[in-house]
């Protein structure tokens, strides 16, 4: 919950779910053995039934909610249609494989990140439900006198998984090794190897009873283990200038985090061990493992729908920090107590089919008021079970103001690289030397010299950029300048792109530059910008506005340049669009119209000023 908070102080908070697979791969084998000890068998439809009741219901009313929402807020709506696949694979525990298909990096923060993304981890769980009950019922049948070999085998098998993510590990696209099966089944498969051979019950009964100062000692050393990972790891971290895997995670850092969870469950599990039983197993944490899976799945969209800042720039509440995680919490809590007490306690109890049974009359004449109170209940989840169906089934995926714009801008910038040979091949080198305008390519001055073939393209206003640029395309283009905007280009796409012009002697008058949103950056790369541009008169720079870790630091280089390059002018685009309403749409990083002219206008009066 503090990792999906982004507080920087716990980077490693996603290995909290690392943990949660040992501990799901141990009690779920835990439970089959026991199972199969108890009644000489396990039955494979009663543990699906167990399954289904345990999760499913929860997971439902997550999902029902969050579409609700997504319904009901006007500025929630237009993202509506995007929730049908997530929601879809989410009920049927296929989501880590669809963000994979789809190519949904779960490391992207740009803007809202989707509210079904956390639903990736379930269904990895669940993926293992369906499959494990089967191994163990040929696992205890024809080596049940052999399970610490069996265990042995589950070990390799977790050494083999996480083989496979060193080897399928692409450190500038880690996706696939985060939330693929095969990649993080080791940390239920060591669960599930320990639990062949250590059962509390069996252990209260060995030589290892009497040794619980030794157990303690083993839990508190993976506890230690586990804060040092989490206070340390990353996820992904920026290398010279590029988001990039964190290396040690993906290389032995799971396996490591899921060694140190089962130290923590074996002191856990062991009667006779303080750590485990005393301080593990105090009441409020007893309490909070009760109401676990409530919180996960609710955490997730209460967080995301409530992030800091004002709306039009591209937050939900514009409060202090620690004033929203006081509601966030408080939220999160709430949803996860009443999904404790109202969905899955009444499930798993079985009281429903008695809630079902009042509904239907079939009750005594002292349960009326009840009944009455049922009814309405399950009208209100009809009605609105219907309003969530109609709504997603008929939801259009219009684009965003956002999408619409960029696309329509789409046509104006062009591909200044690709103009350089049009230009060329446009162009007849046979004619006297002389300076004219490209009709083929409007913004774009051509010097043909006999008797050789050398043509030379220049771009008197050429301004490179992202797709904060690509918003004010048309306008900064009805001021002469020749734009070259992108939606998600990184800073080093737009170094290279000058490269090419400059290489080319087609760098002109003035030089717009605005980068650095989409990513992080080196000063170098700044540096590199101005040295290529050098031959212009004007070079303007414009620093960044977006809410994201990188801001600070591409914009201290930014302001570096300054007085180091006689044509460069920086322009404090991040002071100076807050000064204003109206500037952003929702995400707070894309232009209005309104934003678009007061962007043009500030070239302008930079150009006046020379």
């Amino acid at each position: 919950m503090m990792y999906h908070a982004g507080v920087s102080w716990l980077p490693g908070g996603f290995l909290g779910v690392e943990v949660f697979f040992v501990i799901s791969g141990y009690l779920i084998t835990l439970l089959l053995i026991a199972e199969q000890e108890r009644n000489g068998k396990i039955a494979l439809g009663g543990f699906y039934k167990r399954r289904m009741r345990r999760l499913l219901p929860a997971v439902v009313a997550m999902i029902a909610g969050v579409v609700t929402i997504t319904a009901l807020v006007p500025y929630l709506r237009p993202s509506l249609a995007q929730l049908r696949w997530p929601a879809f694979w989410g009920l049927f525990y296929g989501s880590n494989w669809y963000q994979i298909f789809v190519n949904q990096s779960y490391f992207d923060q740009q803007g809202r990140p989707p509210l079904l993304r956390h639903l990736w981890s379930l269904a990895v769980e669940e993926q293992y439900y369906v499959v494990w009950p089967i191994v163990m019922i040929v696992v205890l049948k024809v080596f049940r006198e052999r399970l610490a070999q069996i265990a042995v085998v589950m070990l390799a098998g977790a050494f083999v998984s996480s083989v496979v993510m060193f080897a399928r590990y692409d450190s500038l696209n880690p996706n696939e090794v985060y939330l693929g099966t095969h990649t993080r089944a080791s940390g239920l498969l060591l669960g599930a190897a320990v639990a062949l051979v250590w059962r509390p019950y069996a252990i209260a009964r060995s030589p290892l009873a009497h040794r619980g100062r030794l157990l303690s000692l083993v839990g508190v050393a993976g506890m230690a283990i586990l804060v040092l990972t989490s206070l340390t790891f990353h996820d992904v971290v920026t290398v010279d200038g590029k988001i990039r895997g964190y290396d040690i995670l993906y290389r032995g850092g799971f396996l490591l985090v899921g060694v140190a969870t089962l130290a923590v469950i074996v002191s856990a599990t062991h009667l006779g061990s303080f750590f485990g039983q005393k301080v593990l197993g105090n009441r409020p944490l007893a309490w909070l493992g009760t109401r676990s899976y409530g919180l996960y799945l609710w955490h997730y969209p209460v967080f995301q729908l409530t992030r800091p800042g004002a709306i039009d720039e591209g937050g939900d509440i514009d409060w202090p920090f620690w004033l929203i995680m006081i509601l966030r919490l408080a939220i999160t809590f709430a949803l996860a107590e009443l999904s404790y007490r109202l969905i899955e306690q009444p499930v798993r109890e079985r009281r429903v089919q008695r809630v079902l049974r009042a509904i239907a009359g079939h009750v005594s004449e002292q349960t009326i008021e009840r009944r009455k109170k049922y009814r309405f209940a399950a009208g209100v989840a009809v009605v609105l079970s219907l309003f969530v169906g109609f709504s997603v089934a008929t939801a259009k995926d219009r684009p965003t103001e956002v999408e619409a714009e960029l696309e329509a801008n789409a046509s104006i910038a062009q591909s200044a690289t690709e103009a350089l040979g049009t230009v060329s091949a446009a162009v007849d080198t046979t004619a006297p030397a002389e300076e004219v305008p490209d009709s083929t390519v409007p913004g774009v001055t051509t010097t043909t010299t006999p008797p050789t073939t050398t043509t030379v393209a220049t771009f008197e206003r050429l301004a490179i950029g992202d797709s904060v640029m690509l918003g004010a395309a048309e306008e900064l283009q009805a001021q002469g300048f020749w734009v070259d905007a992108k939606v998600g280009r990184q800073v080093d796409a737009g170094l290279e792109i000058l490269r090419e012009v400059s290489e080319a002697k087609a760098i002109g008058d003035i030089v717009l530059i605005h980068l650095g949103n989409n990513g992080p950056a080196t000063q170098a790369w700044y540096d590199e910008m101005l040295e290529v541009t050098k031959a212009a008169r004007l070079v303007i720079v414009f620093t960044v506005r977006v809410p994201k870790p990188w801001q600070d630091d591409n914009n201290t280089y930014i302001y570096n340049l300054q007085g180091r390059y006689p044509n460069v002018r920086v322009v404090d685009w991040n002071g100076l669009s807050g000064l204003q309403d109206g500037v952003y749409y929702g995400d707070g990083i894309h232009l209005t119209p309104e934003g678009q002219l007061i962007y043009t206008q500030i070239v302008n009066d930079f150009i006046a000023e020379g």
